[in-house]
């Protein structure tokens, strides 16, 4: 079942019509209201949406939920400027074509078809950009030079390479559509992912590190055996619990963020046993 309307910032509950025809209370324009709530289905699970918390998709696709709609800016944002790259696509190059097998769609971003090259854009803010670059954080001792506290000394993280790259999901995702875009005649030999610093180079994401705007970062080749067990396994678990009408086991604590998703930024939290248990009143 589809998103059928938003959740107010007040606490309101009302539906897209409702909304785009007249809000007492509105808090964003129409044209931004409208962008942000455009579920995309394609008649199968999404590569991305595979890689969702199975509870989180199953619970999407088996009711009607309400977005919350200054949750969704990141997605528009993210949408837009893939609208702006596909605008400038280069002769040689193929952008956003859809390709799907027997268990799921994905859109590829980006294909250079002269280099061989896939290419995914990602907006992302300046703490994950710092993850992915593989930068980690080590304890510094630092004198502070102005102020009263002039001469003191104070211990502060500095981010640094050296650490592990975080790219399990862009990896997993870029990796199947690699597999995908193999069968349908388009050969990849290289994967990139280009990652924009959603906030800018601001003091927070020059304290993560963070120095650029935007990084090309390479992506490594992951067995083909692997990858399609692992999106066959996502795949059989969410049709298993909707064709059986049995809610799936709860997110794993990694993809709670320590619960920080449930309440924040899950859109179905209202619809889960586990929310329901530890936040509803």
């Amino acid at each position: 079942m589809p998103a059928i309307g938003f959740k107010c910032p007040n606490g309101d509950k009302v539906t897209f019509e409702q909304c785009f025809a007249g809000c007492d209370h509105q808090c964003m324009s129409l044209p931004a209201l409208k962008a942000t709530s455009q579920p995309h289905w394609f008649g199968k699970p999404s590569v991305t949406q595979l890689l969702a918390p199975t509870r989180i998709m199953y619970l999407q696709i088996m009711n009607d939920f309400y977005l919350n709609p200054h949750g969704s800016i990141a997605a528009m944002i993210g949408t837009s400027m893939h609208a702006i790259m596909e605008d400038n696509c280069p002769d040689g190059w193929i952008m956003e074509k859809r390709l799907e097998d027997d268990i799921t769609s994905g859109a590829f971003d980006a294909y250079d078809a002269t280099t061989k090259t896939l290419y995914d854009f990602k907006n992302y803010g300046a703490y994950k950009v710092s993850q992915v670059l593989g930068y980690k954080a080590r304890w510094v001792k630092r004198t502070v030079t102005r102020g009263k506290h002039a001469g003191e000394e104070r211990w502060e993280q500095k981010f640094e390479p050296g650490g592990v790259r975080h790219v399990h999901d862009v990896a997993l995702q870029m990796n199947y559509y690699r597999i995908l875009m193999g069968k349908h005649g388009y050969p990849v030999e290289k994967m990139m992912v280009q990652v924009f610093v959603r906030g800018g180079l601001d003091k927070t994401a020059k304290s993560y590190g963070v120095t650029q705007p935007t990084y090309l970062v390479p992506i490594n080749p992951i067995s083909d055996r692997w990858v399609r067990r692992y999106f066959e396994m996502k795949y059989k678990k969410l049709m298993d619990a909707v064709e059986s009408g049995v809610v799936p086991e709860v997110c794993k604590p990694v993809e709670r963020w320590n619960d920080r998703r449930c309440k924040d930024f899950c859109e179905v939290n209202e619809l889960c046993p586990y929310y329901q248990k530890n936040y509803m009143v």
